[in-house]
């Protein structure tokens, strides 16, 4: 299963120092995450699922409903990296229509097993869990603006379909020291 984290990193300011007490943010992040939706139209974007935002962060997740083969892990997180590139355009377009204002997005993507399921009794919540998405919050929350970071084994596993560009190590909690990688822009072959 591929996992993304996607989030609006300068949200803050538009939150706490522009407008309204946040009122008019929220109708600007939904307004935003909307746009998001949109894209699980695509055809291309399938096998993707919205799991959750959490703020300013957006999760999704690739290959929960297919089988657990190497091709089709392959597939489906390649597909993940064309949504995380289609969420990077599509936040391009909508900053263009903002006045006086541009989101900054940081992305964390990692691939790998995960347990899912739904939580509660009256008030469903569908999620998943595991390493997997520990590694892909870590991932977002380490990584640099405008980019997507993923772990070593993600770039290693994905070098025929992709460019990626060494970051080196980095301190990620629960996990010591990692080496990650940045998706390289316009970097399908």
């Amino acid at each position: 299963v591929g996992v993304l984290f996607a989030s609006l990193i300068n949200f803050h300011v538009m939150y706490e120092e522009q407008y309204e007490g946040g009122k008019f943010y929220a109708r600007i992040l939904n307004e935003f995450y909307g746009d998001i939706e949109e894209l699980f139209v695509d055809p291309r974007f399938s096998n993707i699922e919205k799991i959750k935002t959490i703020g300013a962060t957006f999760m999704a997740a690739s290959g929960l409903q297919t089988d657990s083969n190497d091709e089709n892990s392959i597939k489906s997180v390649c597909d993940l990296i064309e949504f995380a590139l289609a969420f990077q355009e599509t936040m391009h377009q909508f900053n263009q229509a903002l006045l006086n204002f541009a989101f900054e997005i940081r992305m964390g993507l990692n691939f790998g097993p995960v347990t899912a399921g739904v939580i509660g009794t009256t008030k469903l919540f569908y999620d998943i869990w595991g390493d997997t998405v520990n590694v892909a919050s870590r991932m977002d929350s380490t990584g640099e603006k405008g980019k997507i970071q993923v772990p070593e084994y993600v770039a290693l596993a994905l070098k025929d379909k992709y460019q990626f560009e060494l970051r080196g190590e980095i301190d990620v909690k629960g996990k010591s020291r990692m080496t990650t990688y940045f998706l390289k822009a316009n970097s399908n072959k």
